[in-house]
Parts: C-alpha cells; structure tokens; sequence
C-alpha cells in the first residue's frame, strides 16, 4: 500500500514537472532592460541640518555611574550639514551601499558648550521601482555601527576626560532617483533613522553598559549623487 502511494505521487510529481515545462515557454518574457547602468559605483550624500531629535541628549540629562561617581553629560546637539561618502553596487532593480559619514557639533549642557562627533558606517541597501525609467522610486533600508564622541562629557573628580558613546541603529529612506544618464543618478528622499547607544567609556577608561540603551532618533531630507563605472 505504501509502494502503491509512493509510486503514485512519484508519476504526479514528474506529469507536474512536465507540464510546466512544456508551459514555461509560454508564460516566460525577455526581462526588459533597466535603464541605469549595473556595476560598482561611488556616491556622496549631503543631509541638510542634521541632528538628533533630542530623545536622550536633551542638554539636561547626566547618566552616573551605578555605585559610583563618575558622570557622562548628554549635550543638546546644534543643527549640522551631515556628509556622507559611499561606495556600492548597483544590480537592475536594487544596489547594495557602504558608507561612511561624519558631522561636528556644537553642543550644550545647561548652557554649557559641549562639542560633539558624531560619525557612523552604514551598510544599506536600496531598492528600486519602475527600473527601466529615467526617474525610479526608491526605498532603503539598513543598519548602521554609529560612535559618538563628546569632548569633555565626563566627569570624575577632580579630572575630566571624552565620553565616548557607542551602538547601533536602523536607516530608512524613501525617495525618487531621476538618472540623466545611465551612469549618472541624483536622489532625493527622507530619512528616518533610529539610533541605540549601549556603551561608554568616559574619563576613567572603563567600559560601561547602558541600560537601558540611550535611544535617538533623526529625520531629515537627503540629497544623493551616484556615478557608476
């Protein structure tokens, strides 16, 4: 009986093979064309005023250390243009993007300066509607390795020293890219990213946890450049 099945769904399994064999001719058309060039590239992104959103660095929070006395100072950070250079490759309908970017702040703690670093590598990749047209809507989706360092943000008695934050975040855009030319492509689209701080390390060199994670969050356009090889 278990012979009989077997060889019964053995003889269905290779008529079902059969006919979409014999009906793949008909239902397969030549993929049309897209029209931005495939192949390794090279970018550079601008995000105008770009800053956190003040979640957790807010110019009024102090983390301390949990049985302890050191500080870390979260500084209000002051609106920056953010640039940010990238290398990828770019396949018919998506492309996959490495970046690196960097920005300097100038921050504030109850009035007090603090200045900022903020600098981030990303790994990204985007995807590309109606890819046979000159103009392809776009959306990205990623993650990124941020380090944020802020210039005498920590305190202990009597030294101060760098505090210097580190996590990970999501990136998210949506968007148009509008390609003159099949090598050339200029995008402009939002950007949604949140970012998850869980470690310091400020003036005594020792590596804290933060729990829980400082959160942050930032929006803003952003304007891409792209020129395929």
């Amino acid at each position: 009986m278990r012979f009989n099945f077997l060889v019964s769904s053995v003889r269905i399994l290779v008529v079902s093979l059969g006919l979409l064999g014999v009906g793949a001719p008909a239902f397969s058309q030549p993929q049309q064309p897209g029209f931005a060039k495939e192949g390794g590239f090279v970018g550079a992104a601008l995000v105008p005023g770009f800053t956190f959103d003040g979640v957790t660095f807010d110019g009024e929070t102090v983390y301390k250390e949990i049985d302890g006395e050191e500080l870390v100072f979260l500084p209000r950070l002051d609106k920056r243009n953010l640039l940010r250079g990238i290398l990828g490759y770019r396949a018919r309908q998506a492309a996959l993007e490495i970046s690196y970017e960097r920005t300097q702040h100038d921050g504030s703690f109850a009035e007090f300066p603090l200045d900022a670093t903020y600098q981030a590598v990303n790994v990204d990749g985007r995807y590309y509607f109606a890819p046979a047209s000159r103009i392809q809507p776009h959306v990205l989706v990623g993650g990124s390795f941020p380090w944020f360092t802020v210039k005498d943000g920590s305190f202990l008695d009597p030294d101060t020293g760098d505090a210097r934050f580190r996590g990970y975040g999501l990136n998210t855009e949506a968007g148009v890219t509008v390609f003159p030319t099949p090598k050339l492509g200029i995008g402009v689209g939002y950007s949604y990213r949140v970012v998850w701080f869980d470690r310091v390390t400020g003036v005594s060199d020792t590596l804290f946890e933060l729990r829980p994670r400082f959160r942050e969050t930032s929006g803003s356009v952003v304007i891409t450049g792209t020129f395929t090889f």
